[in-house]
């Protein structure tokens, strides 16, 4: 059959009509009588490709026929409604995510959205692979949306199409297109060049030779933070976005990106936590205070207050993240040895109590009285108690 991907108008989306049953097909075809009219049914080939609306013609003729014009049969070829590299792309996901340890679930279905894979570690990032342009009212910002209201700690959308990227209106990473070989190869690198960004820091003077904010010549001596691009492959993000050693900023803006942990809390420190539209006023640094402090000045002036009330909790804090930092070590140690069905209990075991050690860190670092940085006091505690050998 030609012309067998259509968009439906009527809510449906993007269908295959080799795949409707006969009493769908009969609907359809009395439905869409008077097509240009009617504006049911729209060749998905010719939207997908070029952007370009052509109402089709239905009807039956020796068997399902979808045309432009009355007697055409054979204006575009078969073409599958999730292609193969859509399809390699989610199977390499979910390989590189299950080899890292995460759960990765295909097609997961969370509320009202299904994600392409799941992957859950210590966050819950939904993976959206995007080849065609987006549907109609039901766009990358409404399945964001969607997708954290399911309980998804992030939406990582990843395209290979330059346009779709540009027109996205959220947060994407783009690699460069590839063929289906390269995406099965597991020794290539597919890099990502856009969505994936380094947050910096300078104070504006002319030696920094950075171009200053306020167009002044010779800088005007302020603190500035910014971003530039920076490289990651996509399967050295895969390995970090769950946990939570990349973090989206402002997911659901088009000049959104991810970066490291460190670049998200100095951005969001000098910007504020989150916007919606990206103009310029959305960025500006929030106020922590009634006085008219800045979040980095109202922190430094209660610095010691802070730290006089919270000293003892904060110990108690510590006290649980080293007994279990001591229980995911003992675990492990108890590793070595064992074979077979023994030797998965325990190293499910093991799983366990690293994943609880991660949670309490990240839940320890965005403690209002804790100042340091989560890579920080991983670095720490795990220095305090390393493993007796090295982990995988």
């Amino acid at each position: 059959m030609h012309n067998n991907l259509i968009y439906l108008t009527d809510g449906r989306g993007k269908v295959d009509a080799t795949e409707m049953s006969d009493t769908e097909w009969e609907r359809l075809v009395e439905d869409n009588r008077d097509s240009t009219r009617r504006r049911l049914v729209k060749c998905a080939w010719c939207w997908d490709e070029s952007y370009v609306t052509h109402w089709m013609k239905t009807y039956t003729r020796g068997g399902r026929v979808i045309s432009h014009q009355p007697g055409e049969s054979a204006d575009h070829p078969y073409w599958e409604l999730e292609s193969d590299e859509h399809k390699a792309y989610c199977d390499r996901v979910e390989r590189v995510g299950s080899d890292e340890g995460f759960s990765a679930t295909r097609e997961a279905v969370g509320g009202l959205t299904r994600s392409d894979v799941l992957l859950v570690g210590e966050r819950s990032v939904s993976y959206e692979m995007q080849h065609s342009p987006f549907k109609a009212k039901y766009g990358p910002k409404e399945r964001t949306r969607r997708a954290l209201a399911a309980k998804r700690d992030a939406v990582a959308w990843h395209t290979d199409s330059e346009i779709i990227a540009r027109g996205a209106k959220v947060a994407m990473l783009r690699s460069d297109v590839a063929t289906l070989p390269q995406i099965e190869n597991p020794r290539y690198e597919l890099r990502i060049l856009g969505g994936y960004r380094r947050v910096i820091v300078w104070t504006c003077t002319a030696r920094e030779g950075h171009r200053c904010p306020e167009r002044r010549f010779s800088g005007c001596s302020a603190t500035h933070v910014d971003s530039e691009p920076t490289a990651i492959t996509l399967d050295d993000f895969i390995r970090k976005a769950p946990a939570s050693w990349a973090l989206p900023v402002w997911p659901l803006d088009r000049q959104g990106f991810w970066t490291t942990p460190e670049g998200h809390q100095i951005w969001t420190d000098h910007f504020g936590d989150g916007a919606n539209t990206g103009r310029a006023g959305a960025r500006r640094p929030q106020k922590a205070d009634g006085n008219g402090h800045s979040r980095r000045t109202a922190a430094r002036n209660h610095e010691s207050a802070l730290a006089a009330v919270s000293l003892s909790s904060l110990a108690v804090a510590e006290a649980e993240l080293m007994s279990l930092r001591h229980l995911a070590v003992t675990a492990h140690a108890d590793l070595p040895g064992r074979i077979g069905e023994a030797y998965e209990a325990q190293w499910r075991a093991w799983r366990t109590a690293a994943e609880n050690f991660q949670m309490a860190i990240t839940a320890y670092a965005a403690r209002n009285d804790v100042t340091t940085l989560r890579p920080e006091v991983e670095r720490m505690v795990k220095s305090a108690m390393p493993y007796s050998d090295p982990t995988p």
